[in-house]
């Protein structure tokens, strides 16, 4: 793709400066498209030969549709330069190999993969990352936040690069072997990214607990096996049995249970009514879905 086929910008611009991770980047607002920044300040920033990633950009069959032409100020004059749309960030950034960029700014990397491209959404209208936000995460903490929103835009990335595959593979035959190639790449990139995501995703269930109505279905579960076992044989073992699941799930009580941890608490249950009252169906009563 040449500069003289590059998308130019349809309607009138701001410009606004942006920090992030120690970096200035001069934001474009295009209204009715989103944010375009410069090539040459996201190369440079994370030590990028910046003509051979304007190249790649040029020539990728999905990548190219996010650049734009824009008019900034380099220095003390105003330049035509060449940029890319914040919502294909993400998915150029995620076809970097690590081993391009210095040990050093590998994880500053990553973070740009998965944060970069929602901070300039913000700047947006001032309402762009709300209006993305799906139903029901108002009251999400920030790192919750952070893992939902790495997962849509892996997803996104994911769906553009299948497009791209299946274009590619229908339109030139001749170049199956190196689209193959770029792929397998790809996708261990993407395995990368979602390594993350895991790693978030652990923290989570590490630090957030389980909900009320799981802990009264916990509670109420060893109490009614406990009844039913003293029903039949005679033996209280209520404080016997609470002691057992606080030593084996590693927890004080019911409401310190961390979330990750819930269906080894159910697990726990069932062996114990297994193991006490194995010919009893009702040992434990049913669970309430809709609660839990």
């Amino acid at each position: 793709m040449d500069d003289d086929t590059l998308h130019l910008p349809t309607s009138l611009t701001r410009v606004q400066t942006v920090e992030f991770e120690g970096d200035r980047l001069t934001a474009v607002i295009l209204e009715g498209e989103g944010v375009a920044v410069p090539v040459r300040e996201y190369c440079i920033a994370l030590g990028l030969d910046v003509d051979a990633q304007s190249a790649r950009l040029r020539e990728h069959e999905v990548l190219s549709r996010g650049l734009r032409v824009v008019r900034v100020r380099v220095g003390d004059r105003m330049r035509s330069v060449v940029a890319i749309l914040h919502k294909y960030v993400p998915f150029w950034l995620a076809t970097i190999t690590p081993g391009l960029v210095k040990e050093g700014v590998r994880e500053k990397l990553v973070r740009y993969q998965i944060e970069v491209a929602e901070i300039l959404a913000g700047i947006y209208g001032g309402t762009a990352e709300a209006d993305r936000r799906p139903v029901g995460e108002e009251g999400l903490d920030p790192l919750r936040l952070r893992l939902s929103e790495a997962i849509r835009e892996v997803r996104l990335a994911r769906d553009a690069l299948i497009e791209s595959g299946q274009q590619t593979l229908a339109e030139q035959h001749q170049l199956a072997q190196r689209v193959d190639e770029r792929l397998e790449g790809q996708a261990l990139r993407f395995d990368a990214m979602e390594g993350v995501i895991d790693a978030l995703r652990e923290q989570i269930a590490t630090h957030t607990t389980i909900t009320g109505p799981q802990q009264e279905h916990l509670s109420r579960s060893i109490r009614h096996l406990a009844q039913r076992y003293q029903r039949k044989t005679g033996q209280a073992i209520y404080d016997r049995l609470f002691s057992q699941f606080r030593i084996d799930l590693a927890t004080p009580r019911y409401d310190a249970l961390p979330a990750g941890r819930y269906n080894d608490a159910l697990s726990w249950l069932r062996q114990r009514a297994a193991d006490l009252l194995p010919d009893d169906p009702e040992a434990l009563p049913p669970q309430q879905e809709a609660l839990l």
